[in-house]
């Protein structure tokens, strides 16, 4: 009997992959990079897919990286304009 797979989706995951926590949360655990492991393991070349996965997961974690640094600067910059309009 040939290998079957299968990943349902989860309750609401509609309602929250569209949101930047439910992105960021693909990046911990996706039925995507799962099941291209699987495929792996049982002898089909998905070295294509997988680099393409790799790069967005990659792109979202350098992104968000970005995002929490830019976030620190305007916290700071917020900070002293405060200070000098006292």
């Amino acid at each position: 009997m040939p290998q079957q797979y299968h990943y349902p989706m989860k309750d609401n995951f509609y309602d929250t992959i569209h949101t930047p926590g439910g992105v960021r949360s693909l990046v911990e655990e996706s039925h995507l990079m799962t099941l291209l492991r699987e495929l792996d393991k049982d002898g089909f070349n998905v070295d294509g897919p997988m680099a393409e996965l790799v790069a967005l997961v990659n792109y979202v974690t350098s992104s968000q990286m970005s995002m929490r640094d830019l976030q620190t600067h305007l916290d700071y910059c917020a900070q002293k304009l405060n200070e000098q309009t006292k």
